[in-house]
């Protein structure tokens, strides 16, 4: 499978991010991805926090769901192709 180039966004900055493996799961992608940026598990008050991944499609935000029906989705599942712009969105999750 071909390597992609994506656009990923997170906290106004806009990184560009190549993408090896596309029938890596999302769970996967994102822990890649919090790797890559240096981000943390936790918060400052030591709570925990959850990335997801989402794109626009245009009029909405759609959050690409690591799990669907029992199966591990993938990049490749959510047609994920050259140039595409994905929002890594943070949540904390509160103690």
């Amino acid at each position: 499978m071909e390597e992609v180039e994506i656009v990923l966004v997170y906290q106004d900055n806009k990184y560009s991010m190549k993408v090896e493996d596309l029938t890596k799961s999302i769970a996967d992608a994102i822990k890649e991805i919090v790797v890559a940026l240096q981000l943390s598990w936790r918060d400052g008050g030591g709570n925990p926090i959850t990335y997801h991944l989402g794109r626009n499609t245009g009029e909405d935000e759609e959050i690409l769901r690591p799990r669907t029906k029992g199966k591990d989705q993938t990049l490749f599942d959510y047609k994920i192709k050259n140039g595409d712009e994905l929002i890594l969105i943070k949540e904390v999750i509160a103690g």
